[in-house]
């Protein structure tokens, strides 16, 4: 590869394709709310009993803040490399490796243990299907899919994603129809033991949860990765940003607070295998707990294709940057031709997948998300105050309102999910982390020039910032 001077802008490879209605539609996709409501909340139900719902409030007020860093962040350096990239913009080339490595490991773990959990509902209408082989099956054909044009899959992802916010409305619908608790079952809450005894949850039960609350709305920086194929003036990504998490928030809030207030008994919610089903079949019996199920297997399919499409991309970022060494940076930074999508990095996304999906049920058991969660989020928020303070005359074409409370918000909700976190994940991350350091010490660190070199972003071709230099040089060490 040639070398690049690091003040270089990149070339325009991608194709401005879509609107902010069709980031918003493939963003929302990846953070998939059906999913989101079905499989996570029930954690959540059972950890934190009707405490859940103060759970899930106060992680959308921690997504608030974070939604402000990234949106500030992501429309002054809108990049396709997201938040690995926002992060080596202001703290430094070394930090955004950390950063880079911790979303890899997430693109590896997360679309798997989705699909897998594609097979528990289609168990419902198919029972003994193998759950391994339809999470492989899965994720090869949303990687397929994903590897096509992006106008296609915004429409598709638009497509399927109402199809699972129809299912999100009918779980509220019920809930609304069948009220059987008072609202003092979730202003005063409680959790309840095995017998179905009860006890008043504690605030720092109700804390607890917050980490699985976080992790249920994860991803509404994904516009952020699609910004480089985005019409329009770059403060629009700014507005995807919070629109993704307007639509999680009001799409899993409200349902989950309509189980709770619905559930004929709270006690067997808790203790139920699958609360969720015994809330829809207890309100609406087993006829439309089947047609649910069905749609709850059809968002998990929308949310895996999204996922694919966005780690792809992030991957692709790495090569451009120079991640790796040379034939390997050139292979994932490969563009098709015609397409114009990262195809190379996006098959390899779905066929590792793919592969550890088929092989093992390890990736449905992974815990340590919580503390990569953290890494992520955590040094988002204090990108966002280092930015105002040493970055002056970047342009912003977004500004959080009431700076610097937002991300200081958003620390301390992160320090409290960190103190959740079990010895166990937080040593295998930092074995990751280690991992990182020294390949960016050995091989990185090393090639300044020729190696992790990030450049200014593109600027939109249309809008009110067309041909307008962004960003500023990113800080080496």
């Amino acid at each position: 590869m040639a070398e690049r001077p690091a003040g270089g802008q990149y070339r325009a490879q991608l194709r401005r394709a879509i609107n902010i209605l069709g980031n918003v539609a493939i963003s929302v996709s990846g953070i998939t709310p059906t999913a989101s409501v079905f499989i996570i909340a029930p954690v959540a139900f059972v950890a934190q009993g009707s405490g859940a719902f103060y759970s899930f409030v106060l992680a959308a007020v921690i997504g608030l803040g974070m939604a402000m860093c990234w949106g500030e962040l992501g429309s002054t350096y809108p990049v396709v490399g997201g938040s690995y990239a926002l992060v080596a913009r202001v703290l430094g080339r070394p930090v955004g490796f950390v950063v880079f490595v911790c979303v890899l490991v997430t693109a590896i773990i997360i679309p798997s243990s989705i699909a897998l959990g594609a097979g528990q509902y289609l168990s419902v209408i198919w029972p003994g299907v193998n759950a391994n082989w339809v999470g492989a099956a899965i994720m090869i054909v949303t990687a397929g899919i994903a590897i096509l044009s992006i106008q296609l899959n915004a429409w598709v992802t638009g497509v399927f994603l109402a199809l699972e916010l129809a299912v999100v409305a009918a779980v509220t619908l019920l809930g609304l129809t069948h009220v059987s608790q008072p609202v003092t079952a979730i202003l005063q809450p409680h959790v309840f033991d095995a017998k179905g005894n009860a006890t008043a949850a504690s605030l720092a039960l109700v804390l607890t949860g917050v980490a699985t609350g976080i992790y249920a709305y994860n991803g509404y920086d994904a516009p952020v990765v699609y910004s480089e194929e985005t019409e329009g003036h770059r403060r629009g990504i700014a507005r995807a940003v919070f629109w993704s998490l307007g639509i999680t928030v009001a799409a899993e809030l409200i349902p989950v607070t309509m189980a709770l207030l619905s559930a004929p008994s709270l006690a067997k919610l808790v203790n139920a295998a699958t609360p969720m089903q015994y809330m829809v079949t207890a309100t609406g019996g087993s006829t439309v707990n089947m047609i649910l199920s069905l749609g709850v297997a059809v968002a998990i399919f929308n949310a895996t294709l999204a996922i694919n499409l966005a780690f792809g991309r992030v991957l692709y970022s790495s090569g451009r940057d120079r991640a790796w060494p040379g034939p390997v940076s050139r292979a994932i930074a490969a563009i098709h031709p015609t397409l114009r999508t990262p195809w190379v990095a996006t098959a390899f996304v779905g066929v590792v997948g793919a592969v550890l999906t088929a092989v093992s049920n390890l990736a449905a058991l992974v815990t340590f998300t919580g503390v990569i969660l953290v890494i992520i989020y955590g040094t988002i928020a204090l990108s966002a105050l280092v930015s105002r303070l040493t970055q002056k005359d970047v342009v912003r074409p977004f500004r959080m309102p009431l700076w610097p409370l937002p991300p200081l918000v958003a620390l301390v909700g992160i320090v409290i999910v960190a103190l959740q976190q079990s010895l166990r994940d937080l040593g295998i991350v930092a074995a990751f982390v280690v991992a990182a350091a020294v390949y960016y010490i050995v091989y990185l660190r090393p090639r300044p020039t020729t190696a992790w070199v990030m450049l200014r972003p593109v600027a939109a071709d249309t809008g009110d910032d067309a041909g307008e230099a962004v960003g500023a040089p990113v800080p080496g060490a």
